[in-house]
């Protein structure tokens, strides 16, 4: 990358192109969707980029014209969204009869002053789209958001995800002067969007992705309960990189016998190396291991009551190995008392896991250690994280098979961690009987995980 010339204000280094960026104002950037603005020019030579950039940055900062007005737009819409509510209930009769048949309809004479007001103080558009969406005619594409918030049970991580996808979409509507409805959003409008906001700026695939999936689930709502016939993001995922689907090794992966010495040998902080040993010796995800009360670990067992699917909740045998890890750390509690009672309480509103200190924690204790592996040095992500101690106990699980034990077999593996079973498969990986084991067969007895656990040993020097 050419980097021998300095480049000036606006400017910085793309790859080998030089783009322009500006900043996006902070009260407008929930709005927009992003920090800055910024545009690929076409040259390499910075006094050339620097003649370019004046008209480029003119240009983005007109698509911010208007970006004010959006709080206003905000509440003429919800004041629209009211009437169209009431009218649905039937509280309103808008546009339900004949005015030569009913004569002097009050209702209709206050909608239509009201009508007229937003004209005069917002112009004309502003009246015609305000009465689209009273009338039922149109749908602002975040004003049923909460409606499906309120009837689907998700995390509120998700529900982050699913504002700011809507909110860069809006975002780049007000750029494009594309109607903000969900009705204006058709499948070659999703496309043009899609090119103009990951595409060109060269957003990494899984994060455009990211959006995209958010997107569709809202229009697949919107289809079950507002009757909106197109799903325009259906089909639309973005394809990997070539070069990235050819590299073999960027693929995540259990630790090694080596790895998982050198970690538990080295890592510094007691709780991340208690919180890593009780995945590696159950195969507990790390926020079910953060999860656990000490009510969960009674009896030589672990109780999971929250997980990430149904299938996760579960009780299995604990690891010998675990007693007086368990044991210590259960002493003087109350039941209700968790396990891990170093960890910080999260607000009810917070969007973080429980669990987050401890995987940065042990992020930058496994990077310190040398544990890392990525394909290239433009893999964003390892392929080895705090994850890889429940793969190394899958690992381990399915060698002590390999080597002869007796007592439990692969669907007990799946039991174990709590993987779905229901096709047939662990990890991907297709299991005999199909859908006679996964369905019929119910799950694995305590002595059959007992078994399972029991296999898992640490490697020799831990």
């Amino acid at each position: 990358m050419p980097t021998q010339k300095k480049l000036g204000t606006h400017l910085e280094w793309h790859g080998n192109r030089i783009r322009v960026v500006i900043r996006v104002p902070p009260l407008m950037r929930e709005t927009v969707g992003k920090g800055k603005l910024k545009e690929t020019l076409k040259t390499t030579d910075v006094l050339e980029a620097e003649r370019e950039k004046v008209d480029v940055i003119k240009r983005l900062r007109a698509s911010l014209k208007g970006t004010k007005t959006s709080k206003v737009s905000a509440d003429l819409m919800q004041e629209a969204m009211e009437i169209r509510r009431l009218r649905e209930a039937g509280l309103l009769t808008l546009g339900d009869g004949d005015p030569e048949v009913l004569g002097y309809d009050p209702e209709e004479a206050a909608f239509d002053e009201t009508v007229d007001a937003v004209g005069r103080e917002h112009g004309h558009e502003a009246a015609q789209s305000f009465a689209a969406v009273a009338l039922g005619n149109s749908t602002p594409l975040t004003s049923l958001v909460d409606r499906w918030f309120a009837e689907k049970d998700l995390s509120i991580g998700y529900k982050e995800d699913i504002r700011r996808a809507l909110a860069r979409l809006e975002a780049w509507c007000g750029r494009t002067r594309t109607a903000k409805t969900v009705e204006a959003i058709t499948k070659r409008v999703a496309g043009r969007y899609i090119h103009d906001q990951f595409i060109s700026d060269r957003v990494d695939v899984k994060t455009a992705n990211k959006d995209l999936s958010c997107l569709r689930s809202y229009w697949k709502w919107l289809g079950k309960r507002h009757g909106t016939e197109e799903n325009p993001w259906l089909g639309q995922s973005l394809e990997k990189p070539k070069q990235r689907r050819e590299a073999a090794s960027a693929k995540k992966r259990p630790f090694t016998d080596d790895e998982v010495r050198r970690l538990l040998s080295g890592i510094r902080s007691k709780r991340e190396r208690e919180f890593s040993l009780m995945s590696a010796l159950s195969g507990l995800r790390l926020e079910e291991v953060a999860g656990l009360r000490v009510k969960d670990c009674a009896n030589g067992s672990l109780k999971v009551t929250d997980a990430k699917t149904p299938n996760g909740l579960r009780t299995i045998p604990a690891h010998p190995a675990l007693s007086e890890l368990i044991a210590r750390r259960c002493a003087g509690k109350a039941p209700e008392g968790y396990l891990f009672d170093d960890l910080e309480e999260q607000r009810e509103d917070s969007k973080r896991d429980r669990s987050a200190p401890v995987s940065q924690a042990f992020t930058r204790e496994r990077r310190r250690l040398g544990v890392d592996e990525r394909a290239s040095p433009a893999q964003r992500q390892s392929n080895i994280d705090f994850h890889s101690w429940r793969r190394w106990f899958v690992r381990k699980a399915v060698e002590g098979l390999e080597r002869g034990v007796k007592g439990y077999t692969p669907w007990t593996i799946a039991n174990v961690v709590g993987h779905k079973v229901e096709d047939g498969t662990l990890d991907g990986v297709p299991l005999p009987l199909g859908m006679t084991m996964g369905v019929y067969a119910g799950p694995a007895s305590l002595d059959a995980m007992r078994a399972c656990v029991g296999a898992v040993e640490l490697p020799k020097g831990e």
